[in-house]
């Protein structure tokens, strides 16, 4: 195959896909759905530990810290749920 021949299919692939259906971007979205106050877990680690050790050496350290960073993430879910008024009451 000669190099003008290469050019020219590869003109053709790059304008097929380059060819996309409109998207329009001025529609009107629909409806948010109903605000649900959030609960806050009595083990936000249990899932993390529910998969079990990880298959890597020095496994107990990677999970000690895969639980402290989930900790941390639901402490600060918890403490912006609480700012916006999300947080249900433990009696919900």
């Amino acid at each position: 195959m000669s190099r003008s021949q290469r050019s020219s299919n590869n003109r053709g692939r790059r304008g097929s896909a380059q060819r996309s259906s409109g998207v329009d971007v001025w529609r009107r979205p629909a409806p948010l759905p109903e605000i649900t106050k959030i609960s806050v877990p009595a083990d936000p680690t249990a899932l993390v530990r529910s998969l079990g050790d990880p298959p890597m050496f020095d496994a107990s350290t990677a999970i000690e810290s895969f639980s402290m960073v989930v900790q941390r993430a639901a402490a600060i879910a918890a403490a912006l749920a609480l700012s916006a008024d999300l947080l249900a009451d433990e009696s919900d």
